[in-house]
């Protein structure tokens, strides 16, 4: 009988990101320096519904010689009997955890800290996203040593994927009684963009041995003043965001201003500061203006509601066409044709349309009815195309008369609306106005999910008279993010 056991590493990695290239390349590596080595998979459901765990042992044939007996290795992991745990995503280091795989007294765990959203993160109608903050915390209490960054940024950064910098990291672990030679054999063994690899092993090799490489994602909720900007409209709204707002709602308004700026135009920024302005004179420091500092998050939020003109812009922008070729790993020589998709309602074309046009053509009949029949089915515009681009291209640049659209008028009485009832709250209850500042995160979107986040909003605004406490308002927003069919919230309304 010997103690010696073998080394257990499990890889959690979705479609795409090379975890069967990274099993192959410490499996070749194990073999060719006097390990037994044996690699086993289960695939996950789907890309993001479910990863694919690769799980790999190895066993020292010296040892196995001393014993006299072959090494049993096994193909599955087992809870508490993990060494080294590789996650590609790191909501599925968390999985990894939760199923027992990382233990304080054995595991090492090497995970990035970037996030690729689950499934049902995408489907809640709320915030639903998962707190990559708390895992990266989680894993500091449970692993026995913790290697987490940005992968994904780094492998993007040496135009390589992340399988290469998951083996970077492992190597500058320390964790594998190989030496960095070793380790580089392997890849270039392997024969695939043998450079590109190194180069991306190598960043990630000596990142892993840096002191402080644990680095949790960024929160969502927090923005800080750039200690620079590029033009001098920005500095202007920079310097008026410093002289005129409290400390405490300066790094969310200068990021409501960013995105009103690249909305429209500075303009409509200067616009969007009065408002906040005009609520934190109303605010107050002892409740540490969280009124202005959610009325400057959804406010910005609703004034660059979703319309056809900034569907089109957002569509033919480069920096979409560069990701999409990302995302499919086109080579420079290979052209990419993505084909949008788009099925507007009469409501949504009418809106782009002038005040009185779009209200014209809205009550007329005859009109509407013609609109519709040209639009009945969807339209399949590829972009990479002349003539499909510049149909985009086009709509997109009728930004300059967004402010004379229908749409405009609509969105901008009802945020006047909204913003009346807030500053009747405030002077009767503080928290009950900081709540319907935040049930506009109801309202997103467009076509019918929009109409059905407005109808919810209208519906908890008319029942105000009838509401006595902040927890009912925020209760009523929780029923309406629950699901399609709006039964909560039908049953929580009709109590009141």
């Amino acid at each position: 009988m010997t103690d010696v056991r073998p080394i257990t590493i499990a890889i959690s990695a979705m479609g795409g990101q090379g975890g069967g290239v990274l099993s192959n390349w410490i499996r070749d590596m194990a073999e060719s320096n006097g390990y037994a080595a044996q690699s086993t998979s289960v695939p996950g459901v789907a890309q993001r519904t479910g990863a694919t765990i690769y799980y790999l042992e190895l066993f020292n044939q010296a040892e196995a010689a001393k014993s006299g007996l072959p090494p049993v290795l096994a193909m599955t992991p087992v809870p508490g009997d993990v060494d080294i745990v590789i996650a590609a995503e790191l909501v599925e280091a968390g999985r990894a955890m939760q199923r027992g795989f990382v233990s304080s007294d054995r595991t090492t765990l090497i995970t990035t800290t970037h996030r690729s959203y689950t499934v049902a993160e995408r489907q809640d109608k709320g915030n639903g996203l998962v707190d990559g903050d708390k895992i990266v915390e989680i894993a500091q209490q449970q692993a026995k040593t913790l290697v987490a960054f940005d992968m994904q940024q780094l492998a993007v950064e040496t135009n390589s994927v992340i399988s290469s910098v998951l083996f970077g990291a492992l190597a500058g672990s320390g964790q594998l009684p190989f030496s960095k030679e070793n380790f580089e054999q392997a890849v270039a063994k392997g024969g695939i963009a043998v450079e590109t690899n190194l180069t991306a092993f190598n960043a990630a090799y000596i990142k892993a041995q840096q002191d402080g490489n644990v680095a949790a994602a960024p929160a969502n909720d927090e923005f800080g003043l750039p200690t620079q900007v590029k033009s001098k409209s920005a500095q202007r709204l920079l310097e008026r965001v410093k002289a005129e707002l409290p400390s405490q709602v300066q790094g969310i308004a200068f990021e409501g201003v960013r995105q009103l700026v690249d909305y429209q135009d500075p303009e409509y920024a200067d616009q969007y500061l009065d408002i906040v302005k005009s609520f934190t004179q109303q605010d107050t420091a002892e409740k540490d203006y969280i009124l202005s500092v959610e009325l400057a998050r959804n406010l910005a939020l609703w004034m660059a509601f979703q319309d056809t003109i900034r569907v089109a812009d957002q569509k033919t922008r480069a920096s979409r066409m560069e990701n999409i070729r990302r995302e499919v790993k086109a080579k420079e020589d290979q052209m990419v044709y993505p084909v949008e998709f788009l099925h507007p309602r009469l409501e949504e074309i009418c809106d782009s349309m002038p005040r009185a046009l779009g209200q014209w053509v809205l009550s007329n009949k005859l009109a509407s009815g013609f609109i519709k029949l040209l639009f009945q089915h969807g339209k399949k515009i590829q972009t990479a195309k002349l003539g499909g681009f510049l149909m985009l291209y086009i709509m997109a640049s009728m930004r300059g008369m967004r402010r004379r659209t229908l749409r405009y008028a609509v969105e901008h009485k009802a945020i006047g609306e909204w913003l009346g009832k807030v500053t009747d709250l405030i002077k009767q209850d503080y928290e009950m106005a900081v709540e319907l500042v935040r049930c506009q995160r109801l309202i997103k979107g467009y076509g019918d999910t929009h109409s059905r986040g407005k109808a919810n909003f209208d519906r908890i605004v008319g029942a105000l008279t009838s509401i006595t406490s902040a927890k009912t308002i925020a209760d009523l927003q929780s029923a309406a993010l629950e699901g399609e069919d709006n039964k909560s919230f039908e049953k929580l309304l009709a109590s009141l």
